[in-house]
């Protein structure tokens, strides 16, 4: 089972999940953010710096 993480709702667009990924999963519209877990190698750096702790693993 693939782990994937998610981006919820209290994101504050700061775009520090994305500045960190070294795998450049983290997309986004300008206001909105999401993981693209294919890309995504569940390194956590985004969830260590997120200031707002709106990132976590999904349960399948």
């Amino acid at each position: 089972m693939i782990k994937k993480l998610e981006i919820n709702n209290t994101c504050v667009s700061c775009d520090s999940c994305r500045l960190v990924c070294p795998e450049n999963a983290i997309i986004t519209d300008g206001t909105e953010y999401a993981i693209d877990n294919w890309s995504c190698t569940n390194c956590h750096l985004c969830i260590e710096v997120c200031p707002a702790e709106c990132i976590r693993q999904k349960n399948d």
